[in-house]
């Protein structure tokens, strides 16, 4: 079974419409980012099975045991504002710009663009102040940067496996962001989260 709570609906690893739910299987608990509308609740693996974003929970819980992790949660609302400045910090340094962003977080956003140009990857329609272009297939778009950052909120949207091995042949490099980001390690890719707590036990 399933466990569903909702944690809060603002903070760096979410995109534009999202909340944060915490969703636990056996002990194992993890925050993750969930489209608004998501009951919290108890849900069985026939309910998990029609829902994309029950099973986005399932897959996030699998590869957590996988690694022996207990517990993700993500950083606290006073910690938010310092992530930001981090991660923009640590990809612009290492990797420069122009910046491919895979889903939509204001804040991220604003920081990243103030520095550098580049697009963002998200679903179509947003009213914001920078290229938008659809998110369904960002690998088309991955030879226009220099470097491709994930938000944890966009993962349930991508194929991170297929984009991964686009950004690695045209050699470019591929950061995923938040508490979530250390379960993709295993693909090659940098991974930064300063301030999620993570507890192996």
């Amino acid at each position: 079974m399933l466990h569903v709570t909702i944690v809060k609906d603002e903070g760096v690893d979410l995109c534009e419409g999202q909340v944060l739910a915490k969703c636990c299987v056996e002990g194992f608990c993890a925050d993750v980012p969930v489209e608004k509308g998501i009951k919290p609740g108890v849900y069985s693996i026939e309910d998990i099975e029609k829902n994309p974003v029950l099973k986005f929970c399932i897959d996030v819980i699998t590869r957590q045991k996988e690694m022996g992790i207990k517990k993700i949660e993500v950083c606290t609302s006073k910690h938010a504002s310092k992530c930001v400045k981090k991660l923009v910090e640590h990809v612009i340094s290492r990797y420069g710009g122009p910046v491919l962003l895979i889903g939509y977080n204001e804040n991220v956003a604003k920081v990243f663009f103030s520095l550098t140009d580049g697009l963002v990857a998200d679903t179509e329609g947003r009213l914001v102040p920078y290229d938008v272009v659809d998110i369904s297939n960002p690998a088309q778009w991955v030879d226009k940067a220099s470097v491709v950052v994930i938000s944890p909120g966009a993962l349930r949207h991508v194929d991170i496996i297929e984009l991964t091995k686009k950004a690695k042949e045209l050699k470019k490099p591929v950061v995923v962001y938040g508490a979530l980001s250390p379960l993709y390690k295993d693909l090659g890719i940098d991974y930064f989260c300063p301030y999620g707590l993570r507890e192996n036990k």
